[in-house]
Parts: C-alpha cells; structure tokens; sequence
C-alpha cells in the first residue's frame, strides 16, 4: 500500500519531482460525487495538496522567522517595490512595442479598420488594447504578491501544477482555504460566474478574492464566502495601505509613459 504524501518528503525535492509525487498519488483518488469530468483532476489535485499543506505551510512559517519575517514593514516594502518595479519596467517595454508596431501600421496607410486609425489617433486607437492587456497581467502581479507571504501556497510555483479555477491556498484559522482571485469586485461576467462557482465548490473552505475593494459584486454563491482589498491582506499578514500606495506609483508611471508614447 502506498505511503501517504507528506510535506517532509517534499520540501527537499525539486519542483518538478515534487509535482511529479502528487501527480501520482492524486491518479489514485476515486471521483465519483462529482459529475462534471472536467472537475476530476481539480479535485483529486487538491485533496493531495490540501493534506500536505499543513506541514507545508509550518515549513514556510519556520523559513520566514528565519529568514527575517514579512510581518516587519521594511521587510514587506522591499518586496512589493521589487515586483511592482519590476512589472512597471515590463509592461513600459511592451508597451514600447506594442505603439512601434502601430506607427509602422499607420505609416504603411492599409486601409483603416476604424475612425481612430483613419485620423492617425494613436492614444485613441491603442487605448482598449492597452488597459485590457493591462489588466490581464496584473491578475498575476496579485499572486506574485501575496505569494511574499509565508500563509499562501501557489499550488503553480511551489508544486508545478495548476488547479483549474485555484488561485492561492491560504491558511487562516488553522484553515486550508482554496481561493480565486481577481482585480475587482465585478471582473467576471455570467458564464464566468457560473464556472468560478463550480470549479470552487468542489473543495472544502473555498472563498472568492477581489484585491481590491471597488466596484460591486457580480459573484455571489451562499456556499462561497467573498473577500475584498484589506481584509484579504490581513488575513496573509500583507500591509494593504503599503500594497495600494505602491500600486499606484505603478499605475502612474506607466500613464505617464503611455501619454507620452502617444504624444511622439
């Protein structure tokens, strides 16, 4: 009979041999409750990782005590002034990009597909574009930052293996949470709903995360509870006014360097 998985067997594995391991032993979880097929590997996934998490998430708070810990501010600013620096420079080279390769389309006069290219509105033309692109990658930067703390688990970084419609594992109360996460309150729309909530309930503790406390709810489920801006950052110990304050020196340098891309 095989031995269950423990975090101790994983901790000094590689992240593929460690993904490896669950694989298999999530191979060997029977589903028969749930009827959607599409939702099998999900659930086997996270059964496995929900029982070794625990040990997981004692190892992670041992490393951080050691390694000098989060819950000091300093300690916090440089971490999320590194990511969001980091994002800021790449999405201005994208960016960069994105308008040369606009300006040669403009220049080579093809036959305009709209107003805004006819009349060589560069800032007009580019800007839906723009933000959508930039709202896409900033879904990640959410998790990349929460991942600073020592009570989060991305099941994609630490294990290799992505849970459909699982964002985070968080341990709050002695509790494994299994959680989406998105920009707002109001970022997913009907189908999306329908299948956040499905790919949610299949795990026990699921809960739905806006990062940010704006706009309105268009996810709402009795079985799920929600989560937005601050109260989320408390629960994984992340300073949500430091968090804001930095987010928006990111959002305004890159409008910044949109406004004058499209002036050029």
């Amino acid at each position: 009979m095989l031995s269950p998985l423990s975090a101790e067997t994983l901790i000094s594995l590689s992240v593929e041999e460690r993904k490896s391991l669950i694989l298999h032993h999530a191979s060997l979880i029977k589903v028969t409750h749930i009827t959607d097929e599409d939702l099998h590997k999900p659930y086997q996934y996270g059964k496995i990782i929900s029982s070794i998490a625990p040990g997981y998430f004692e190892y992670q708070l041992a490393q951080d005590l050691q390694n000098g810990t989060i819950l000091e501010l300093d300690k916090q600013y440089q971490l999320i002034s590194s990511k969001t620096n980091q994002f800021t420079d790449n999405f201005i080279e994208w960016l960069t990009v994105d308008f040369q390769n606009q300006s040669l389309l403009l220049e080579s006069h093809p036959k305009p597909k709209n107003l805004f290219e006819l009349c060589g509105a560069k800032l007009l033309m580019t800007s839906n574009s723009v933000t959508r692109s930039l709202s896409t990658k900033m879904g990640r930067l959410w998790e990349d930052i929460a991942d600073i703390s020592p009570y989060i688990i991305i099941p994609e970084i630490q294990f290799g293996i992505k849970i459909k419609g699982i964002d985070l594992l968080i341990l709050s109360q002695d509790k494994i949470v299994f959680a989406q996460i998105k920009t707002l309150k109001g970022t997913l729309t009907g189908s999306q709903r329908s299948r956040a909530k499905k790919e949610l309930a299949i795990h026990e503790n699921p809960v739905f995360i806006s990062a940010f406390d704006l706009g309105e709810w268009t996810f709402n489920d009795a079985r799920i509870p929600r989560l937005a801006g601050k109260e989320f950052w408390e629960i994984i110990y992340i300073n949500y006014d430091l968090l804001e304050e930095r987010v928006r020196q990111m959002l305004l340098k890159i409008d910044r360097a949109f406004a004058k891309l499209a002036a050029q």
